[in-house]
């Protein structure tokens, strides 16, 4: 009997997820495993076909992905996840290319035609989305996440709990700092300081992140 793997938040991200779980299925990269949503305060019984179930329903030590795209919020489920018993699993596309010389931690999402380089590093429960380039020596740090279309040059340093915007890029060697957003289409040519945002091209801080929130 197939087991579940659980992914944690059913909205359009959630759904992108378990498509790489089921893609990953088809491929022979799992097996014996099948997609169970998990919602809080959940109102509905599934999405496009697959079950949802509350965190309390969960079987214990079954793998969680997180899928949510707010990193404060990605942290907050993985340490509820971890406190249900459940444990923090990657996601991997196989349309993806993972360098062998790259090191992913428990809990990521890369999505498909994503590049990971030599070297590079993805830390626990971060997610690298469709499409995004994460160069040679580059570092991901815990919680952060990497939009669709992103390109990180060489031993760019990403830090914990970050948004890197759809389509930006960050120039080789610079250091995005943690709880911080760079905006859609930003073009980063000097380092990024903690708990700002910055916009633009070139990207300049505009404002503290104070509420510390990416969507609303």
């Amino acid at each position: 009997m197939a087991q579940p793997w659980y992914i944690y938040g059913a909205g359009g991200l959630g759904l992108e997820t378990i498509d790489i779980l089921n893609h990953a299925l088809r491929v022979g990269h799992l097996s014996d495993f099948t997609g169970v949503f998990i919602e809080d305060d959940a109102s509905r019984d599934t999405v496009e076909g697959f079950p949802i179930v509350a965190l309390e329903d969960c079987a214990a030590g079954a793998p969680v992905t997180i899928a949510v795209g707010e990193p404060v919020v990605r942290r907050i489920m993985a340490e509820k996840s971890e406190a249900a018993g459940l444990k923090l699993a990657s996601l991997l596309s196989p349309d993806a290319f993972i360098s062998p010389m790259a090191r992913i931690e428990p809990g990521v999402i890369v999505a498909p035609k994503c590049s990971v380089q030599a070297r590079a590093s993805i830390a626990r429960n971060a997610a690298v989305n469709t499409m995004a380039i994460v160069g040679h020596d580059v570092a991901v740090s815990e919680g952060a996440v990497i939009s669709s279309m992103v390109n990180l040059g060489g031993a760019v340093q990403v830090g914990a709990e970050s948004f890197v915007g759809m389509s930006a890029a960050i120039k080789d060697g610079l250091t995005i700092g943690a709880r911080s957003i760079v905006g859609i289409g930003s073009v980063v040519y000097k380092d990024v300081p903690d708990d700002v945002i910055a916009l633009g091209n070139p990207a300049r801080v505009a404002r503290r992140n104070e509420d510390r929130k990416v969507f609303g």
